[in-house]
């Protein structure tokens, strides 16, 4: 599958659920189980579109944290 069609099936998906929840909490019709699973459901699909994309750049990959551990870093050694 490519790498932007599965991110973009991913981001309608947590868009979708997004949205339900949002309108569930509206009309107020969501227990807090319910809140709990929509939310493990919207992790999840999160979670598996970034390992999809870590195992086709795992390169790609390695830079961005690598990046992100410099930047921190820096900022954290101006302390």
């Amino acid at each position: 599958m490519n790498t932007t069609r599965a991110q973009e099936e991913a981001q309608d998906q947590l868009e979708s659920i997004s949205e339900q929840i949002e309108e569930g909490i509206k009309r107020g019709k969501f227990t807090l189980a319910e809140l709990q699973e929509m939310v493990v459901e919207k992790t999840k699909a999160a979670a598996q579109t970034t390992d999809q994309y870590v195992h086709e750049n795992p390169w790609t990959s390695i830079a961005i944290v690598g990046g992100i551990g410099v930047i921190i870093g820096w900022l954290l050694a101006r302390r």
